[in-house]
């Protein structure tokens, strides 16, 4: 049986010589890997699968076990840009790893999908990485009902409070604006160890 599901996609990975491995995240079913097989002569109508596109899968169940594999895979949007900043990728790369280990505990996953979606499309649009990073942690944390405005803000140093809160509480400032840069490492590593002690959630593997 075909299934049909419009997906983020989270990571990438070889799967062998003949296979990529993508985990990628739905409304309907969260996240989950399936397994596309590299086309062994590309032609025009290939597409092949980029990190942080939003597509249209086709999938196919293996006859036996319950691997799933990709039988069409359209494009619907490519977010070329994150790819092309080298600051971008990292960050987003960050946020997507970490959603990859840890969302398919994570509850609703319509909203889930459109907070991801959202965060993606500030990496793409936005000039500060660093800041839609921070903001993409703090917000998902909080959409998963973890306190982190009642736990983790008022244990903030208190060189950083005030930081923490023109960052989180503002738009993200356009290319031209000055912005901390040292603040929002700090904070952002500061948030990485409170869900470290305080949550299940498994931290990406380049992080400590």
């Amino acid at each position: 049986m075909t299934e049909t599901h419009k997906a983020l996609v989270l990571s990438l990975e070889a799967s062998g010589e003949s296979f990529l491995k993508l985990t990628v995240l739905s409304q309907e079913s969260g996240a989950f890997y399936c397994l596309k097989r590299i086309a062994k002569k590309k032609s025009s109508t290939t597409v092949t699968p980029d990190l942080f596109d939003t597509a249209e899968i086709d999938l196919d169940t293996a006859k036996q076990g319950s691997a799933l594999f990709v039988r069409s895979y359209r494009t619907l949007n490519r977010r070329s840009e994150i790819g092309q900043n080298y600051h971008k990728l990292l960050a987003a790369s960050e946020f997507t790893a970490l959603l990859a280990r840890n969302s398919p505990q994570m509850g609703d996953y319509a909203n889930l999908y459109h907070r991801v979606e959202r965060s993606l499309d500030a990496f793409c649009e936005r000039a500060h990485p660093t800041i839609v990073l921070l903001k993409s942690l703090y917000l998902l944390l909080k959409d998963e009902g973890y306190p982190v405005r009642e736990s983790w803000w008022p244990n903030l140093p208190n060189s950083l409070r005030e930081a923490a809160k023109n960052i989180l509480n503002q738009p993200t400032p356009d290319a031209k604006a000055a912005i901390a840069t040292d603040d929002c490492q700090q904070l952002t590593e500061n948030l990485y160890l409170w869900l470290q002690r305080e949550t299940d959630l498994i931290l990406p593997k380049s992080k400590p």
